[in-house]
């Protein structure tokens, strides 16, 4: 059964008109708190300005052609990919189980299965009910599920969001769409496994000057059920993500993260590949991890390798040689020697990403 975790509610008042007459249902405060904090979770960067509800959420990438890799780029096109890998950003956003989100949990992991095993409030299922958000702007929330007392697949959780502003710090607007597509466990415990769709159109977040939007679907798995260990998998066939005006592409995105808790600070390894298109790179690089990295709590890895696949053939190997150095063997003319050997830090590749 779930655990309600139903806090006396200060209640939002919303109208909905069925036939002639109106009907006024009250929706649980904790539980607009739970749907703010999933939302806001999934976008650790934040952004505005979408163009409405509505949008593709299975857009059409033309794949563009790979980058031409020169002594001259290489840093800028090994930190792009330095950041997506390791900064926070949307995909990490989703894969990192040591944010601080709810009470009731920690992390993107636990907000998801929290939002599908929360206790719904009366008259909040099966109709679509309109919100005013409490600064401004307004969301629309739809909950499908067939049975309210366990998750269940086929749950479907539906919030279309118009400049809604609660006071938070955080302008969202656009469409976000969770489907559970498979469970096990008790996920008010610690052992469970999730799994849902996340679809999302022209979703965005404003907040203090970042904007951030993505259009796509993401499937994502939560597996807890191995004492003190969670594995989550995350993939995407094609997702546009814009950050603060500039627009890039993710596609063939495989991303399993699992993080051990049994020691302190927890460990964490990662394996991910691939596909980014970004006019900081000037075309696409194709990425894959040949040896998995690994890291210990906050810090950056200290032992992994990745590929950067471009033009030609040519390609950098990222091999990291501890939590601040990483060595970069570039490979020129695509003979699978490295034509040059660069040690730097991680800073620096990130300081090289952010200056494109």
């Amino acid at each position: 059964m779930r655990d309600s975790g139903y806090i006396d509610p200060d209640p939002v008042t919303a109208t909905s008109n069925r036939g002639a007459r109106t009907e006024e249902r009250d929706v649980s405060n904790e539980f607009r708190k739970l749907i703010l904090a999933v939302t806001t979770l999934v976008f650790l960067a934040s952004c505005g300005g979408s163009d409405g509800n509505g949008g593709n959420q299975n857009p059409i990438i033309v794949s563009g052609d790979l980058v031409d890799l020169s002594s001259d780029n290489a840093m800028t096109v090994a930190g792009v990919v330095a950041e997506e890998v390791v900064e926070d950003n949307f995909l990490k956003s989703l894969t990192d189980t040591g944010l601080p989100v709810v009470a009731s949990g920690n992390g993107a992991a636990v907000a998801l299965s929290n939002l599908a095993a929360q206790q719904l409030p009366p008259g909040v299922l099966g109709a679509s009910i309109p919100q005013d958000c409490a600064v401004e702007g307004s969301v629309d929330v739809t909950v499908e599920v067939s049975n309210p007392l366990t998750i269940t697949r086929g749950d479907r959780f539906t919030f279309l969001f118009a400049a809604c502003n609660d006071g938070a710090g955080a302008i969202i607007d656009g469409d976000f769409i969770m489907t559970v597509t498979d469970f096990e466990g008790d996920p008010t415990g610690n052992a469970f496994y999730l799994a849902v769709n996340l679809e999302l159109a022209a979703f965005s977040i404003a907040e203090g000057g970042d904007v951030t939007s993505a259009t796509g679907t993401v499937s994502i798995e939560i597996d807890s059920r191995t004492p003190m260990v969670t594995t989550i998998n995350v993939s995407t066939g094609a997702l546009v993500v814009t950050q603060n005006g500039v627009v890039e592409t993710l596609q063939n995105v495989s991303i399993t993260v699992s993080e051990d808790d049994s020691v302190f600070p927890t460990a964490v390894t990662v394996q991910q590949s691939f596909r980014i298109s970004s006019p900081r790179l000037g075309g696409d690089v194709i990425v894959s991890t040949t040896i998995s990295l690994q890291s210990s709590g906050e810090e950056f890895p200290f032992t992994g390798e990745l590929e950067i696949q471009a033009a030609g053939n040519s390609a950098i190997v990222l091999i990291v040689l501890d939590s601040n150095m990483v060595r970069l063997e570039i490979d020129l003319d695509g003979d699978n020697a490295a034509d040059e050997v660069v040690d730097t830090t991680w800073a620096e590749l990130i300081a090289a990403a952010e200056a494109a």
